[in-house]
């Protein structure tokens, strides 16, 4: 088959149009009968028209086969079409100022749409890409509290994870999940921190993390067994990484484990992130505590046959879990699907899930469609406006025969082009900012040009966004009566105008409520950030204990709390803010029965800890200086002596901890333990410096760069073989927070561009609404109006539907906030009038700037010209 002039062949899509709806063996001959039929033609025509017009010619020549797929099919016109676009694009340019205003709010909403879906879609993605998707749960238990509630913990046991696997048919594989952490690697003379943790050869073969070299069977085989990232592999071996199996790297915390296997570097929508794993079974020998049927260390995960039943699963499980539990009360378990856990990771109390990730992924998904809506009921406002000014070329083309499908088509069309042009802006800003995106959500997003979902979604947005700002002015518009538009009686419907301010009633309810959101998010993350927990937070370095450090720690503290900089030592585990580990085996005289499974919050920790801390006692003593560990005595906090009805003097009162009786020797005053989402949980504080787990040091104001100095000097004399790697404890307690931050600016910039957005739209309205009271206001200024008087003509209605936006979106969003404050345990105290006040000052103050200029214009216009414009 020849090619087209200028080399180009036909488009390789439409030979698979022809192969859909045509036999194969008649594609070939079809397709040369439509090139020699209707391209050759073409020669002396441009490359786009050729182009366009082949794909006409296809279109047009597959319509009988379609016809009998899809019933009637309209043939296209393709000068009409070509006619329709030229019309838009000359009224575009005829209208700048109303063409710039639409394409502008459009291009900023779809700006956000189009990263805010990236954003959707990489959190729906996550841990969804694993081929035993459908085959995989996670394994988590319920425990029974007071009234009747169930509380949610991810915890299990390993012997229960172990049992399921070795007895249950339908399970054909496990997989623990441990906490990951930051660890020292070691291999030579190079040290490189890494963030890892344990795991079993099923974690290779249930997960779809590729192995590129070696074995990862030996990790259920060698209790020396280690596997490594392909990136960790390189920064470690750098060219030779290829070669690291069978080299002996030595983890500081650990000890030393030898390359088995390599695996390809864990994809950004994993919810699981290591570098490295290590044996399961080295975990295990060190921590032998884990084989208890009632310690819940670890997290699991179940991987089940293809054609297994969960429910049937958890059921035997459950019962196995119940037949080494004691008591009446006893903790049940379920199963949740492994994928669901990243979005759905709350739940109520009947173990219900009731939210998560979920909620934000929703919360930008509906703001970044609420900018759509605004933009688009801008688009119909300026349209339905104009109408008037367009009357009079409906009137000809309806009288010259025009049909009103053909002015329907038009007015589409012209909906079509500004969305289409603000959807490649849009496009390309968003190309733009993706790197700002990526730095705001901690992600590594990219847009996807090469997938076609991609473009078959931009296509349905550009679709569904024409057809919602475009189809209300198109109808208007083609139902003008000819005769009516000629003999000069047309005029503004009464019911046009009052559905243009219906839509700006709707257009600021939606642009207020994100701002009152934004206020109050805001608030509240501040709230979160900076409330005073009871317990220091600032001028705290964080160190990982390893063992090294354990065996000359009194050494190290004495090296370092020499320095004037340094004003406490301390240790504690795991992180005080956020207190993850606790028990059920703690025993008080009056215990009932429905607190049986009520758990207690457990740190271990030195002597120190509550002065580095800033924790005050309320009774008693903390711990004495002394070696070893105390399993004499215990410190409770305030909320544990209240459970335990403690009385007014606790001290001295004996309890059973883990079987041994313990004296309460002191209480801490309560800090917050977890997060803000829970209450203060109640806790007991053991002394064991040795299993603490993190170095604690305190830093003088102002002195940090000093401190981490004395802090390296200290390390290199005292434990030089132990690279020195720190945390800042304020950032750690942040980070718990990063959805909620998130959100917040997130919010911020919603807010800020719904107004913008809503703003132009009051412009463009009072620019047109001036032009059509030009007349009227020469005559006023000549009977002598004053300029104030004008203005306020004007601008009244305006901020008469601002006024009553403001009095829908105020309970609306007070509804919704107190909704999402409820999720909080602990929220700050909303001034709810301030917050309303704010709201109402900043919308009345942008509607002012927004019919302002405008008004003011038309008021100081001279009057004569006025007229004389008439």
């Amino acid at each position: 088959m020849d090619e087209f002039h200028e080399g180009i062949k036909p488009p390789r899509i439409a030979r698979s149009f022809l192969l859909w709806f045509i036999k194969p063996e008649l594609a070939e001959e079809v397709e040369g009968d439509l090139y020699e039929k209707y391209v050759r033609k073409f020669r002396s025509t441009s490359h786009f028209k050729a182009r366009v017009e082949y794909w006409y010619q296809v279109f047009n020549y597959l319509r009988p086969f379609a016809i009998r797929h899809f019933g009637v099919i309209p043939k296209i016109n393709v000068g009409m079409l070509r006619n329709y676009f030229k019309i838009s694009f000359r009224n575009l340019l005829k209208h700048k100022g109303y063409s710039i205003i639409n394409i502008f709010g459009l291009t900023v909403s779809l700006t956000v749409v189009l990263l805010m879906l990236l954003w959707v879609r990489h959190e729906w993605s996550m841990d969804k890409f694993h081929e035993e998707d459908a085959n995989l749960y996670r394994v988590k238990r319920t425990i029974p509290l007071e009234n009747n509630t169930l509380d949610v913990y991810a915890g299990i046991s390993y012997p229960m994870i172990k049992a399921a696997a070795d007895e249950i048919p339908a399970v054909k594989g496990w997989i623990p999940i441990g906490y990951p952490f930051q660890d020292n690697l070691q291999w030579n003379e190079q040290v490189i921190r890494a963030s890892g943790t344990f795991g079993n050869a099923d974690y290779f073969k249930a997960f779809s993390f590729p192995v590129l070299k070696g074995d990862v069977d030996r990790l259920d085989q060698s209790q020396n067994a280690i596997v490594i990232s392909r990136q960790l592999a390189i920064n470690m071996f750098g060219q030779e990484w290829q070669d690291a199996l069978g080299k002996t790297i030595h983890i500081h915390d650990n000890g030393d484990f030898i390359v088995e296997a390599i695996y390809e570097d864990m994809p950004d929508n994993s919810s699981l992130q290591s570098q490295f794993i290590y044996s399961f079974g080295a975990h295990l020998a060190v921590n032998d505590w884990l084989l208890e049927w009632t310690n819940n260390g670890m997290q699991g995960v179940i991987w089940l046959e293809d054609n297994a039943d969960p429910t049937q699963v958890r059921e035997t499980l459950e019962e196995m879990f119940h037949s080494h539990q004691e008591g009446d009360r006893k903790e049940g378990c379920f199963l949740q699907p492994f994928s669901d856990n990243y979005l759905y990771s709350n739940f109520n109390d009947q173990g219900e899930v009731s939210g998560g990730r979920i909620e934000y992924v929703r919360i930008f998904l509906i703001a970044a469609i609420l900018l759509l809506i605004i933009s688009c009921i801008n688009f119909v406002n300026l349209a339905t406006a104009r109408a008037t000014e367009r009357a009079k070329e409906v009137g000809v083309r309806k009288t010259i025969g025009a049909q009103r499908k053909s002015l329907i088509t038009q007015f589409l069309v012209e909906s079509f082009l500004v969305t289409g042009l603000s959807l490649g802006l849009g496009i390309f800003l968003g190309w733009l900012l993706v790197p700002y995106l990526n730095i705001l959500t901690g992600k590594s997003l990219v847009i996807p040009f090469g997938d076609p979902l991609f473009w078959a979604g931009l296509l349905s947005i550009l679709i569904v966004t024409s057809l919602m700002a475009g189809s209300y002015p198109a109808l208007i518009l083609s139902s003008f009566k000819p005769i009516s538009i000629l003999k000069g009686r047309m005029a503004d419907r009464r019911g046009e105008a009052s559905f243009r301010k219906a839509l700006v009633v709707f257009q600021f309810s939606l642009a207020l409520l994100l701002i009152t959101g934004a206020l109050v998010i805001r608030n509240q993350v501040n709230y979160i950030q900076n409330a005073h927990l009871g317990i220091a937070r600032d001028n705290l370095l964080m160190i990982h204990q390893d063992e090294a450090i354990s065996q000359k720690l009194e050494v190290l503290e004495d090296k370092i709390t020499q320095d004037p900089s340094i004003l406490g030592f301390t240790v504690a585990g795991p992180f005080p803010h956020n207190m993850q580990a606790s028990t059920s085996g703690v025993q008080w005289p009056g215990k009932r029965p429905d607190q049986e499974n009520v758990e207690v919050s457990i740190l271990w920790t030195a002597s120190s800890f509550p002065e580095v801390f800033d924790i005050p006692l309320v009774a008693g003593s903390y711990y004495r200086e002394k070696t070893g560990i105390d399993t004499m005595h215990v410190v409770l906090n305030e909320t544990a002596a209240d459970l335990m009805l403690l009385g007014d003097d606790p001290v001295g009162k004996v309890i059973t901890w883990w079987g041994k009786p313990r004296e309460v020797i002191g209480v801490l005053k309560d800090f917050h333990n977890r997060s803000f989402y829970e209450k203060i949980e109640p806790s007991g504080f053991l002394f064991e410096p040795a299993n603490a787990g993190n170095v604690f040091i305190k830093v003088k104001s102002g002195e940090m760069k000093e401190a981490i100095a004395a802090v390296e000097e200290a390390f290199a004399e005292v434990v030089p073989d132990v690279p020195l790697a720190f945390d800042f404890v304020d950032e750690e307690y942040r980070s718990m927070y990063t959805s909620e931050v998130l959100t917040g600016k997130l919010a911020n910039y919603f807010a800020v561009i719904s107004i913008i957005i809503s703003s132009l739209g009051l412009f463009g309205l009072i620019t047109f609404i001036a032009k059509k009271k030009t007349r009227e206001i020469g005559i006023r200024k000549i009977l002598g109006a004053s300029v104030s008087s004008l203005m306020q003509l004007m601008s009244r209605q305006f901020v008469q539907l601002v006024l009553l936006a403001l009095l829908i979106a105020i309970p609306i969003s007070y509804f919704i906030l107190q909704k999402w404050l409820d999720r909080f345990a602990y929220t700050v105290e909303v001034n709810w009038w301030m917050i309303f006040g704010s709201t109402a000052v900043l919308g009345i103050l942008f509607t002012f700037l927004s019919i302002g200029y405008q008004s003011l214009k038309a008021a100081t216009h001279s009057p004569v010209d006025s007229l004389r414009s008439e």
